[in-house]
């Protein structure tokens, strides 16, 4: 094989392996998303993307893998506490945890530098992931996560803790129900983010 073989024998396995799929379900960590959005995705499946979305993707879970092992060997990750949340109401709303730490949840987002430092300095998680965090504490039954980010071009560090608010949990649950109503009566639910038009 030359080097241009390699390098697209690499990229291939990459995009194979990237985690980057399409769901027959309405996933928890998305629910901060347009519920058109969400509700075009799950009947049409995500677009399938470019090699970036892929690489970003593989990058994400290479990140998670190693700051698991990190905790690990500082004593705090137990390996296999990851588990599949869903919802008692509909299985069709479901996620999948990161594991737990000292019986609370745990989750690893990776992210760049410039990021984490605008998420450090506001002192709270983005809109989408303060979402994701608070319907798998409300499905899990957790009263406290434990939110690790690392930067992935400098391998920076923030970690912080997030109560679960139960009217946060329910109002989730309320978007999803109507999500998986308009799904069943295949009409699509309004466009919440002004960008659905576009696309």
């Amino acid at each position: 094989m030359n080097a241009n073989q390699i390098g697209d024998a690499l990229m291939k396995w990459t995009i194979e392996h990237s985690g980057l799929e399409n769901r027959g379900y309405l996933g928890m960590s998305r629910i901060a998303e347009c519920p058109l959005v969400l509700y075009r995705e799950m009947l049409n499946g995500r677009p399938d993307g470019n090699w970036h979305a892929h690489l970003n993707c593989y990058a994400g879970y290479l990140w998670e893998r190693d700051i698991k092992a990190r905790l690990q060997a500082v004593g705090l990750y137990v390996p296999g506490s990851e588990c599949e949340l869903v919802a008692d109401w509909d299985a069709r709303f479901r996620g999948h945890t990161d594991g737990t730490i000292e019986g609370r949840l745990l989750e690893i987002k990776s992210t760049q530098a410039e990021k984490l430092m605008r998420i450090r300095s506001e002192r709270r998680l983005p809109h989408q992931h303060f979402c994701q965090v608070q319907c798998y504490m409300h499905h899990g039954g957790f009263n406290e996560a434990v939110v690790v980010y690392v930067a992935r071009d400098t391998g920076e560090l923030w970690v912080t803790a997030l109560r679960a608010v139960q009217g946060v949990g329910l109002s989730l649950d309320e978007k999803a129900k109507g999500v998986l109503a308009a799904i069943d009566a295949r009409a699509e639910p309004e466009c919440k983010c002004g960008r659905c038009a576009s696309k």
